[in-house]
């Protein structure tokens, strides 16, 4: 049976006006003509027997209702370790409803999918007893997506002209967005954002509360959380051998309103 995210090779069978069907082994689908690329530039259009990457949009459509659209492919993949996280880790109910429009023109960039989901359902919060999800528009500015953001960049600026050796993977025309924040220690995890590179193909870096010191991971942010929760990291920050997550914590989740008791 297909799931919804799921990724996979398809061979198209028919074709008509409305779209395409394909076949990927004992399933068969549909593609809408505007999920196909020919619909949005000058790709060649489909024909009975190409061969495309596709992903499922909705499962429980007869036939499932699948995309070979390039940036459906890529949310797609980026979505789909939060179901994981959502098994191990329930959020609470109900989620929130955000305007990412007025986020997202107030930081300049777009954000991934996966975040979006994330805050959605969770909202901002405590994952693993460690690591704080930023949220927007969180009433404390210390665990805000927007204020922090602003802050952070004032914070690495004075860094840099102080003399702090950027490492390697930060120097050029980058910028680091935080989204995840561990209370106590200090750690700050961002994005890397680089240009032309589409935001679910961002990676994570860490930056240790009390030291210099640089940690790369390439992951989203829900695989990053995933595998915190999982216990299956392999960052130094969140392993026995530093700032270890308690066991018995690492699948709760803590809402701000919770914490912040607002």
């Amino acid at each position: 049976m297909l799931a919804d995210h799921q990724e996979l090779d398809v061979v198209v069978t028919a074709v008509a006006s409305v779209g395409i069907v394909v076949r990927a082994d004992a399933y068969e689908g549909f593609i809408d003509q505007a999920k196909h690329p020919s619909w949005w530039s000058e790709a060649p259009r489909a024909a009975v027997g190409d061969r495309m990457r596709a992903v499922v949009l909705d499962a429980t459509r007869t036939p499932p209702r699948l995309s070979a659209l390039p940036s459906d492919v890529r949310v797609a993949r980026s979505l789909r370790h939060t179901e994981p996280l959502t098994r191990l880790c329930p959020p609470p109910a109900p989620g929130r409803t955000v305007e990412w429009a007025v986020v997202e023109e107030a930081l300049g960039v777009a954000l991934p999918a996966d975040y979006k989901r994330l805050v959605e359902m969770y909202g901002g919060g405590v994952f693993a007893g460690a690591l704080w999800l930023l949220e927007p528009d969180c009433p404390d500015a210390m665990y805000d997506l927007v204020a922090q953001t602003a802050e952070r960049e004032e914070i690495l600026a004075e860094l840099w002209a102080a003399g702090e050796d950027r490492p390697p993977q930060l120097r050029g025309d980058v910028r680091l967005v935080p989204w995840g924040y561990v209370e106590g220690a200090g750690h700050v995890l961002y994005w890397l954002v680089r240009p032309g590179v589409e935001p679910e193909e961002w990676t994570v870096v860490l930056n240790e509360g009390r030291g210099p010191l640089w940690e790369a991971h390439a992951a989203s942010c829900s695989r990053f959380l995933l595998d915190v929760v999982a216990g299956t990291t392999s960052s130094y920050y969140f392993t026995d051998l530093d700032d270890p997550v308690d066991q018995d914590e690492r699948t709760s989740f803590a809402p701000n309103a919770q914490i912040l008791g607002r």
